[in-house]
């Protein structure tokens, strides 16, 4: 029981993100990121539906022996929803005009990506692994950006205390690999078993949630910079 606890520790930051979210609601209420503990709380069961699915044999959403226990379908969804959200927020956050314009057109090229990837992977059972990598590169270019835009001299303190410079580190770091993860899953799972892509993918993704719990600990009023 323990180790099962221990290699799906990502619950535990899941909860205790949520439960952060909730306690410092009253900092960003009414900024652009005030989904968040939706986000947050989604992902949560998303992770714990996913689990049943894999692990326990009589919950199942495909009902045919050879893939009776595969749970892609939920994590296809849940990452259209995770690229609509955020680039709606950096879209309302970042200053530069041509990054703007990148977004609102990337936003239709991701979502034509994903029309397109059904012709070539199975929405069931396999990761949209083209629709990914187009979200993936979209969602960095805006996290970069933001993050050249508020790291400005002398502001170390301020920026400590601002949730989306610590997201957007987190961002960074897990859409870097997840990519690529995805990939290997699709096209060559031999190559993502040999070199335990498994535990790179679960390593970004516990950094990712560190530094959004990290960002929700020190934050305080946030505030929407807009051009």
């Amino acid at each position: 029981m323990l180790e099962y606890l221990l290699n799906n520790y990502f619950f535990f930051l899941y909860s205790l993100a949520l439960v952060l979210c909730i306690i410092q609601y009253k900092y960003y209420f009414d900024s652009v990121l005030k989904y968040l503990p939706v986000l947050i709380g989604y992902t949560l069961i998303n992770e714990l539906l996913g689990l049943l699915i894999r692990d326990v044999d009589e919950i199942q959403l495909i009902y045919n022996q050879t893939y009776y226990n595969y749970n892609a379908i939920i994590f296809n969804i849940f990452d259209i929803i995770f690229f609509l959200y955020f680039f709606y927020i950096y879209k309302n956050t970042i200053r530069n005009k041509m990054v703007k314009n990148i977004t609102t057109y990337g936003t239709i090229v991701f979502l034509i990506s994903c029309i397109v990837n059904l012709f070539f992977q199975s929405f069931y059972v396999e990761p949209q692994s083209y629709a990914i990598i187009v979200g993936a590169l979209l969602l960095l270019i805006n996290a970069i950006t933001y993050l050249i835009e508020i790291c400005q001299p002398n502001q170390n303190s301020i920026l400590k205390r601002n949730l989306l410079f610590w997201i957007s580190i987190g961002i960074v770091i897990f859409y870097s690999i997840y990519p690529f993860s995805m990939y290997l899953v699709s096209f060559n799972f031999q190559l993502y078993h040999t070199y335990n892509f498994t535990w790179i993918h679960f390593a970004s993704l516990g950094i990712f949630y560190t530094f959004i719990i990290i960002g929700l600990a020190l934050m305080r009023k946030f505030k929407t910079i807009t051009a």
